[in-house]
């Protein structure tokens, strides 16, 4: 099993399942992690945790930064798994972004990727755990706003070996 991974070109997504697992490589490394996790879609019911499929996602309240309370008030707020295709503008100055890039930017592995959760506001991709919020919904300097961290399932992976 090792072999086959080691023998993988770099670009490559392979997986092998074991035992409720499964075995990837990332970076040049053989990963433990958890399964691929189906495309999920939760109403955020604007509690501080909300359990989901790969982890937890988490609401603190701030004051600025962050997502703004009032810029999401009066909408739908969503949490779903990336779909593929979702852009996002960060800065003022900034391009609007693909999630995909980003996340690839930030080395995250395919299923890191695969198993964060966005937040949606409406129609409109609001926020992205660990990368940032969507220019439109930033809270200003003092405003009320939640911060969100996102705490994946398993976060220690383990990692079985490495390549030399």
């Amino acid at each position: 099993m090792l072999r086959q991974l080691r023998s993988a070109s770099a670009d490559a997504r392979t997986r092998i399942a074991h035992d409720g697992a499964e075995i990837g490589c990332h970076r040049g490394r053989v990963i433990v992690h958890a399964p691929t996790i189906a495309p999920f879609a939760v109403a955020w019911e604007g509690t501080p945790e909300v359990k989901l499929p790969g982890g937890i996602l988490t609401f603190e309240r701030a004051d600025g930064g962050g997502l703004a309370l009032a810029k999401i008030a009066g909408a739908p707020v969503m949490i779903r798994s990336r779909l593929g295709g979702e852009r996002i503008k960060l800065a003022i100055n900034r391009p609007r972004r693909s999630v995909k890039k980003l996340l690839q930017e930030a080395r995250l592995s395919q299923w890191q990727r695969q198993a964060l959760p966005l937040v949606w506001c409406g129609d409109m991709l609001a926020a992205v755990p660990g990368i940032g919020v969507d220019l439109a919904f930033q809270a200003e300097h003092d405003e009320p706003a939640w911060n969100l961290a996102w705490l994946p399932s398993g976060r220690a992976a383990t990692r079985l070996a490495e390549e030399t």
